[in-house]
């Protein structure tokens, strides 16, 4: 396991939870635990991946009796992160959705490519997980 799927796998964990320690590292896992990886493995890779969280100010590190554990520094829905895309990267963003928004006739959605904005991002996670779930 990697730092990089650490991560992932304890962002889904603060999505729904407010602390952890390292006794739940496999619940955090769950099927993500990779095959030939030892818990100690898993383990340092989660490690390192909280040490990344902590020093984005994510979560914060105490110790309880004789355990470490993380707490969320703030409700996670609170949590926000700052993007910058190109003029190309905005422009293809758009034609993605409004060429969506003609496929439905709906055109409360589209979007303007000087001016990309959180929505669109989720309208286009959205048209995503459309097309994913007609495979």
């Amino acid at each position: 396991m990697t730092v990089f799927e650490g991560s992932i796998a304890l962002y889904g964990w603060f999505a729904e939870n407010d602390t952890f320690d390292m006794s739940q590292h496999l619940e955090v896992l769950g099927s993500k635990r990779i095959k030939g990886h030892s818990a100690k493995q898993s383990k340092a890779a989660l490690k390192c991946a909280l040490d990344q969280l902590e020093k984005m100010e994510l979560i914060r590190k105490t110790q309880v009796d004789d355990s470490e554990m993380w707490v969320l520094q703030r409700t996670y829905l609170t949590v926000e992160q700052e993007v910058k895309v190109s003029a190309d990267t905005a422009l293809a963003i758009s034609e993605v959705i409004n060429n969506f928004c003609k496929i439905v006739d709906d055109y409360k959605d589209e979007c303007d490519p000087s001016s990309i904005k959180e929505k669109d991002v989720q309208n286009l996670v959205h048209i995503c997980s459309y097309f994913m779930s007609k495979k």
